[in-house]
This record gives C-alpha cells, structure tokens and sequence, in this order.
C-alpha cells in the first residue's frame, strides 16, 4: 500500500504539474519537420480541440529520448513500440486536449495582466539584468517559426490546464481517519525468523546425459544466439594524439616555467600550537610559570586543553590570522613567544614544525612542461584537423585512408557487440566515447558516414562500420558448456524450491522453525524490529514484504539474497504503536493527498471523454513518425 502511495507521483498529478511544458512544446520542440509553423492539421481531435503534429512528435520525441537514456542507446520505431511509446503519447496528449476541450466550454481564461506577468517571469525571455527583453522574446518565438499571437494562445492554454491541475491539489483531501489509520500501518514493526535453504539442505540435481541437455538446449534456443557483431575502424583525434612533444624548444619549456613560478613554489610552512586566555591575569600567571620552567603541555593542562585543542596545524603565513603572523614567523622551534594580543584575547603561542619554503626546479618539472604544452598546442590544432577530415570524408575518403593520408593512427576493431564484446566475451574497455562509439555504430550501415562523435576538450571520435555479422543461432557442441551451466543452474533451482515447499507443508501443518532447523543441522536466523520496505543483512526488502503480506501466523517463500538459495519466513513478534492516533509524517501526508488528487483529476477526465467526441488520425501519426522521428 505505502508503495503504491509512493508511486502516486509519478502518474497524472506529476504529469499534469508539467503542463506548462506542453504549451512551450512548440517553442523548444520540433522545428516544422511535418507541418512548418503554421500547422492546422491533427493527429486526434476532442471535441473542437485538436492536437497537432508537432504538439504529438514532441511528445513522442521526449517519451523515446527518456528510454534511450534509460536504454544506454537509440531506439529504433519498432523497439518504441514494444514499449508503448506510441500509444502512451497519443492517450497523454488527447487527455491533456481533454482538459484544453474543458477550458474552452467552460470559458477558462487568464486575465491578460495575469499572462503578461508569467511570460515576463519566463527567464528564457530576460536579460542579463533579469527584465524581460522584447527582442529576446521575438528571436525565441521567430527561431520557433511560430507567430507572436499563437505563442501567446499556446501559454495561454498551458496556462489554465495548469490552474485546473492545481486546483485538484488544493487544501487537505484525505482525512485525518485515512491519515492515521495509514500512520499506524507504516509504523508496525516485525521481527522475523527464517530458514535459508540452498543445495546444502536441497542436495545436487544428477548428473544430465547429453540428451537431456541438447533437449534443454532446443527448448531454450533462443538464450544461446550469437549477438550481432560490427568491425569497426575509428579515428580519434584528441590532443594525446596530435600533441608533438619534439616541437616543444627548450626555450618554450623555460618561458612557460617563469610564466608559472608561483605554481611551483611552496611557501614556508609552521605547525602552530596557541593557548587562548580569558583574562590578561591567567595569561601573565601562564608565563610566569613558563620562567619558573614549566612546560607548555603544563599550562595546557592547567587551562584544561588538550595539544589536538591548541594544534592548528601546518600553515603558511598568508593562511594564519594576522594578529600572529610576525610572532610566528619569527619564533625558534618549540619555544614559547610571550602574550600576543589575538583576535580572541590574550594569546601564547609556540611552532613545533618548520618546512622551508620549496620552489620546484626547472629540471625536475620540465618533462611534464613539455608534455602540457604540447597538449595545449594540440588542442588548438583539434578543430582545424576536424573540418580538414570533414572535407575528406565529403569528398568520399573513407577513415582508414583519412588516417593514411593526414599520417595519424586508426583504430581496427574486428569484431564487437553492442555490450563492447569480443566473440571471445572480452570486453573491449578502452575505446574513445565508448557508450557513444558504439551506440552511432549500431545505428550506421556499411558504408554510411556520421557526424563525428564530440567527446568535449577531448576531441572528436569518427567510426565506420565495416562489415556486419548479423545474429544467428548456435549449435549445440558451440554453447554445451553453458548449456550444462544453465541446466545444473535450472535444476538447483528446482531442488531448493521443492525443499522450501516441503518445509513449508510441515510448518503450516504445526512443525516449528527450530525443530526443522535442529533436525536439518542448520540453525534459524532472526531479524532485528524492521518495518516495511527495510532490509535486514541477508533479508532483503523483498523478503520483508513477504513477511508484512500476511498476520501473525503467516508463512512465506521468497528468493534470498543470491541467486542459489531461497528464504523460509515465519513471523517472529509483531510490534503495534501503543496509541490508537499516530500523526501520519508530513511527507507522507502529502503524498497521500498528492494521490487523492490524483484519483480525481484521473476521473474527471475520463468522465469528460465520455461526453466528447473523440477522432483519431492513424494515417498522419504514422507520415509524422516515418517523416519526422
């Protein structure tokens, strides 16, 4: 239950919060790649509201740039649609046409002071100073191919779908009843016992016979494909590549040297120890028992210091305050300096630590000299040496003669999987961009050229695809190894269920946890007071729904914490808050209103689409799809 609170958030109410986006979809979104700025065609229609092109491929290019995040690569259409994507967009958009469909009924509108105030508030539209800038706002409405007037109508729209969506969020929706009810069901407590059951209580599946593995192998054919393999050759061309160590002349070594003398120098240090007085009284008594030979560690004592209280540590003299500065510098080691007037009263002082002042010599650093500047120097050549590689692959070169011909290294890769993968299952780690390398190279067919991939102050990476070996299927003699694997794996699995599942059999029948783990020779492990969703060591959340699933006497089988065993829960002790009132926390007061706001923004829109008419274009989704994704 508190999950499926928590999960409140992320449905219609965190939707509806981004409204505003929608309006500003066309501002930032697609440029015309359909339609051009003034599109009057629809994908759907609700009622006299209809969603245009762009306001739906925007939409969509969003939903799929968030999986290819998630994904780690560019998804095709067809992998789009396997999740959903095309059908989630069309149902979001129509529902928020659902809500502009109500607006225009109804006669919803914002004022033209309250619209002119939120499009000034729009930083996008501000200058440096934080005002509103009609010429920034012009150039971002013209960049968009969109008329003033339309963008206007468009914020408007976002504008008051927003209202309505807050409206719903407005003041305390649940009661205090739910609330606390909810309070005393997220503060329970259990204490659980269990029984972790692996091949040492189960036993070892027998041996398989190769019939029954090349029958096993049949029926999971599909888990022992070869994956699609490309051989690649790329070209970076980064400062490590281009950077001439020779070209660097020991007088640039030696001026660059001067230039950052104060990068090599390390002023004095000294570890200052201070005795900080109330009263100039204890200081002078300090110091007369420092003549009569006392120890600085005595007077630290006697003003009950500890030397990690009084040690400020190594410092140079800019770092230390200046009411010490010139006493410190001036002190011989470990002997104390009379009373200082310091920032914090009457002040004794003493250094325990002296490092001189360094400066690096030109002979110890020049090598790394060289090297950074011949690195900078690279850097500076980076984007002449890009648009001369650029010019060669329009004229038709390919990379590998580029490389040739500008005398720079490219790079082979004879064989690699999406996962970095050699047919060997090496994983090939060291390659330039390598998440973005790959992604463009399973994307690109034999032949085709990509823009080159910016890896930043680094460089840029180009990568041609060679040759494809596309996926096929294994035979058996090439995977029997993990063929086996997988079975013993399979069987073991079986074993250490059918075990849980008998053991649970004699619980339920009256047996006891401990008399089951004193005839196993094992012993039972118990959980400290959790609560739900927590873990516990070797109990994992997972194990800890199960346990909160039932009532005192519940019993659960659940997966443990690797992958070979299995866990046998019985609940312990039951913990319940003593008071019948327990204050639900803030934050889950919230989220439960967040949820109750949710429920009904969710049936106000179904019951509106239950009086509107509502069109869709198949047709045109799948032109601006094909055309503009």
């Amino acid at each position: 239950m508190l999950e499926a609170l928590r999960s409140f958030l992320s449905g219609w109410v965190a939707k509806l919060l981004l409204v505003l986006l929608i309006g500003s979809f066309a501002l930032w979104g697609v440029s015309g790649s359909i339609l051009g700025g003034t599109d009057t065609t629809t994908v759907a229609r609700v009622g006299e509201t209809g969603v245009s092109v762009r306001e739906y491929l925007t939409a969509y290019n969003n939903s799929m740039n968030q999986l290819q995040q998630t994904a780690g690569r560019r998804l095709t259409r067809d992998e789009g649609k396997v999740f959903g994507v095309e059908s989630q967009t069309l149902n979001s958009v129509i529902s928020l046409a659902t809500l502009d469909e109500f607006v225009r009924e109804e006669n919803i509108s914002l004022s033209d002071k309250t619209l002119a105030r939120l499009i000034a508030d729009n930083t996008a539209f501000q200058d440096s100073t934080g005002k509103f800038n009609r010429d920034t706002f012009r150039r971002a409405v013209g960049n968009a191919q969109m008329r003033e007037s339309d963008f206007i109508i468009s914020q408007n729209k976002a504008a008051t779908r927003s209202q309505l969506s807050r409206a719903f969020m407005t003041g305390k929706l649940m009661p205090d009843v739910f609330n606390n009810a909810l309070s005393a069901y997220t503060s329970e407590e259990r204490k659980f016992a269990y029984l972790t059951i692996t091949t040492a209580l189960s036993g070892e599946p027998k041996a398989p016979d190769e019939s029954e593995l090349k029958t096993y192998f049949e029926a999971n054919k599909k888990n022992y494909k070869a994956p699609e393999y490309r051989k690649l050759v790329i070209l970076a061309v980064q400062p490590k590549d281009l950077a001439d160590e020779k070209a660097i002349s020991e007088e640039d070594v030696r001026s660059d040297y001067q230039d950052r003398l104060a990068s090599y120098s390390k002023p004095e240090e000294r570890r200052v120890q201070q005795i900080v007085f109330k009263s100039s009284d204890a200081a002078q008594t300090a110091i007369k028992s420092l003549t009569e030979g006392a120890l600085f560690e005595t007077i630290l004592s006697e003003q009950k210091l500890k030397i990690s209280d009084a040690d400020l540590g190594l410092m140079s003299k800019k770092q230390m305050p200046k009411a010490i500065q010139d006493a410190a510098f001036s002190l011989v080691l470990n002997t104390p300096s009379e009373i200082i007037k310091g920032p914090f009263g009457p002040t004794l002082i003493r250094i325990t630590e002296i490092n001189e002042a360094k400066v690096t010599s030109l002979e110890e650093v020049k090598d790394d000299i060289r090297k950074d500047l011949a690195l900078r120097n690279a850097a500076n050549e980076i984007v002449t040496m890009q648009e001369k590689i650029e010019d060669m692959r329009a004229g038709g070169a390919n990379i590998a003669e580029i490389a040739i011909k500008l005398g720079i290294k490219s790079r082979l890769v004879e064989a690699i999987d999406r996962t970095a993968r050699t047919p060997k299952g090496a994983i090939i780690n060291d390659l330039p961009a390598s998440k973005k390398l790959i992604a463009q190279a399973f994307t690109t067919a034999v032949g085709d050229q990509q823009s080159p991939i910016d890896v930043g102050e680094a460089g840029y990476v180009w990568v041609d695809v060679e040759k494809i070996t596309p996926t096929r299927d294994k035979n058996f003699d090439e995977v029997a190894d993990k063929v086996k694997a997988d079975w013993l794996k399979k069987e073991r699995a079986n074993l250490i269920t059918k075990k849980a599942d008998e053991l649970k059999t004699r619980l339920l029948k009256g047996a006891t946890l401990e008399a089951i783990a004193t005839e196993l020779k094992t012993e039972a492990a118990q959980t400290g007071y959790l609560k739900r969703s927590t873990e516990d060591g070797n109990f994992k959340r997972e194990a800890n729904l199960a346990g909160f699933a039932g009532d005192a006497k519940h019993i659960a089988i659940v997966a443990g914490a690797k992958d070979d065993e299995k866990l046998l829960i019985t609940v312990a002790e039951i913990k319940r808050p003593e008071s019948q009132v327990v204050k639900i926390p803030e934050r889950e007061a919230k989220i439960a209103n967040e949820g109750a706001a949710e429920d009904l923004m969710t049936q106000l829109i179904r019951n509106l689409q239950a009086g509107y008419k509502i069109t869709q274009n198949p047709t045109l989704i799948n032109q601006a799809l094909t055309q503009g994704y």
